[in-house]
């Protein structure tokens, strides 16, 4: 019982190595026309780092009020 409207495809090692190149050669192509991956990092950590110190100085401001208001009190009194 062969069904006449089937049919085979035979891919050959051949077939298969020159689309993986093809494949291989498409994406460099893509990556190379990417931006700059080294760039975007460095700027994202400099992003980081601004934050960190606004955080710090945000931090260190709650701390000296902390410090500060308990003698602030006693003054009042």
């Amino acid at each position: 019982m062969s069904d006449e409207n089937e049919t085979a495809v035979r891919v050959s090692m051949r077939d298969i190595y020159i689309e993986v190149q093809r494949q291989g050669k498409l994406l460099e192509k893509i990556a190379n026309s990417l931006p700059d991956s080294d760039e975007k990092l460095a700027d994202h950590e400099n992003r980081i780092r601004r934050l960190e110190t606004r955080i710090g100085w945000a931090v260190g401001a709650v701390g000296l009020i902390a410090a500060v208001m308990p003698w602030v009190v006693g003054l009042a009194r």
